[in-house]
């Protein structure tokens, strides 16, 4: 070093996350920033909004973020069609089939002539594993017994509690909406998964980024992933630090604020990428079987290389 010169500075990698707003990451982003999390372990987060997650897929297919929250078909499609992208589950929280508390719907075999309302379209995963379920312990499908409403989750809450549907299979954040207002749930997408032999608790949603983007900067990755956990830590921990994360939650009331907490906790995961890759492809097959290609996003083989493996120590 010359005489007279300062110290030598390294720079910590900018890593780019993109979040929705009220979203989980948005409630592991928060808690990261407020305890400087990042900077300790190696990297400076930002975030940027996005309107939802196709939004999301987009801003990560053009290099403008770094980092979503996808589901690791969406991976596996990519993959298939020439773009290497990678998975680091992030949870494990499912919905559910809910219903008023009043209905006498107990369990999926007496879904066989209900209305039905399903979130998402006809190849969301989660209805597909409900759909795999109900044919296996009851003999049944539900496409052909049940009269199916496809459409938005908030539309689903609206139209079950104005009783225009017995029953909606819809995502987790909702099905607690719907908790706190006098509806129970029948079967979470977790207890069908089981029902098929699958591994309880399967991470479908994680962080999705390019693997050649990883591959050059691992420490930034890994550094994040290990900031996340990290907050994830501190939120099994602490009561305040619940409170601290309220205000971006979009939780008004006590009572959906606890149904929150407990869904998001209990989807805290971290299978490593041989269990995930495992219990991936026995999903792989039911998907498969359930709604062909249409259910796998195209995909007829699940490629390789879709989970970023966690690092060590």
């Amino acid at each position: 070093m010359l005489a007279g010169a300062g110290p030598a500075f390294c720079l910590t990698p900018d890593v780019r996350v993109g979040i929705l707003q009220f979203g989980t990451v948005q409630w592991v982003t928060d808690v990261v920033h407020r305890h400087a999390l990042d900077t300790s372990h190696g990297i400076t987060l930002t975030t940027a909004t996005l309107a939802d997650t196709g939004a999301g897929r987009v801003a990560l297919m053009a290099k403008a973020v770094d980092i979503v929250t996808s589901d690791w078909m969406f991976v596996a499609s990519q993959r298939a069609a020439g773009t290497n992208l990678c998975f680091a589950p992030f949870s494990s929280s499912t919905g559910g089939i809910m219903v008023r508390n009043a209905s006498p719907i107990r369990s999926l075999s007496d879904l066989a002539r209900c209305r039905l309302g399903v979130a998402g379209g006809p190849a969301d995963k989660s209805w597909l594993i409900v759909r795999a379920a109900a044919k296996a312990t009851t003999g049944f499908d539900l496409t052909e017994t049940a009269n199916i409403v496809y459409g938005a989750p908030p539309l689903l809450n609206a139209k079950l509690m104005q009783n225009e549907l017995d029953a909606a299979l819809t995502y987790w954040n909702y099905a607690a909406r719907l908790e706190t207002t006098a509806c129970r749930e029948v079967a979470s997408v977790d207890d069908c998964a089981r029902d098929l032999g699958l591994p309880a608790g399967m991470c479908l949603l994680g962080f999705v980024f390019h693997e050649d983007w990883a591959n050059r900067n691992s420490d930034a990755i890994n550094g994040f992933l290990a900031a996340a956990t990290a907050a994830e830590d501190l939120l099994a921990g602490s009561e305040a630090e619940w409170q601290q994360v309220r205000p971006v939650m979009n939780a008004p009331d006590d009572a959906l604020f606890g149904a929150f907490r407990q869904r998001f906790l209990s989807g805290v995961a971290h299978p490593s990428a041989e269990q995930q890759d495992a219990a991936a492809r026995q999903l792989f097959t039911v998907l498969l079987r359930t709604g062909g290609k249409l259910g796998t996003d195209g995909v007829e083989q699940l490629p390789a290389g879709i989970f970023w493996p966690a690092p060590h120590g």
